[in-house]
């Protein structure tokens, strides 16, 4: 039965997939700023689903630039997809007044420092590697498996050799896959200001080391994650599992929920 649903799982990410790539194009995962208008889906279910808003290609490239004349437009929509997927800010997180039930990050199982971001660190904000979490699963899915991102580096420093094949980039490789870790949280945004970026609003996230070391491993983001990004074929989706189900934390504890804590779906 498990397998039959992974099966499913799998099927549906391919059809995605395929019409995404002839259709949709995928936006950066970036919160815009919200549009009381625009209602989204419990995170959830919009992650199973594989988009949290889609709208049309004109309509999208007059938000980003307004000025665009309707020569220009004409000419960019030629080369263009129809439609692209963005994930703009939720109406009451944006307002300051929504309630916040889980917070994430994308990460890979084990901790490769050759692939750990110092960004909060050497920008002089004091953010420690690890503390940087999102209130959207589609942005920790891009940081999870990251194709811009090649261990020990690419490019002149580390060139492709002729015949060599492309090396898999972060959370691709079934040794050091790539995870999403799930914080739940369920409290007022206003209460959390202690712990919010100030220079991204209200969709960025500074736990404390105690917040991050009670967050588990999501088997239920990840696994949708590994199979749409990756396909059934590359997944290597029961391998994937077992190195989850295997991980423990700092305490010697399972490292991991299925969706719910408990393990309870």
């Amino acid at each position: 039965m498990f397998t039959g649903i992974l099966k499913l799982l799998a099927k549906a990410a391919a059809r995605q997939a395929a019409k995404k790539s002839k259709n949709v194009v995928r936006s950066h995962w970036q919160q815009y700023p919200y549009n009381e208008k625009i209602k989204r889906l419990p995170e959830s279910l919009e992650f199973l689903r594989g988009w949290a808003h889609r709208e049309k290609m004109p309509a999208h490239l007059k938000m980003v630039d307004p000025s665009m004349t309707p020569k220009a437009l004409k000419e960019a929509l030629k080369n263009l997809p129809t439609h692209v997927d963005t994930v703009p800010m939720r109406a009451s997180i944006g307002q300051g007044t929504g309630k916040v039930k889980n917070l994430f990050r994308g990460e890979t199982l084990h901790p490769d420092q050759t692939l750990i971001s110092k960004t909060g660190l050497e920008a002089g904000q004091g953010v420690k590697p690890g503390q940087w979490w999102t209130l959207e699963p589609f942005e920790a899915a891009g940081y999870s498996i990251r194709p811009t991102k090649i261990p020990g580096g690419w490019g002149a420093a580390n060139p492709i050799k002729p015949g060599q094949p492309w090396p898999l980039a972060m959370g691709e490789g079934i040794a050091n896959p790539g995870v999403i870790r799930r914080m739940k949280v369920n409290k007022n945004i206003e209460d959390l200001k202690s712990i919010r970026n100030r220079g991204t609003g209200w969709s960025h996230f500074h736990p404390t080391d105690k917040m991050i070391g009670e967050s588990k491993i999501s088997m239920f983001y990840s696994v949708i994650n590994r199979l749409r990004e990756m396909g059934w074929k590359d997944a290597q989706i029961f391998k994937y599992i077992g190195q989850i189900v295997k991980k423990k934390n700092v305490a010697g504890k399972r490292d991991w929920m299925l969706y719910n804590r408990g393990g309870m779906v």
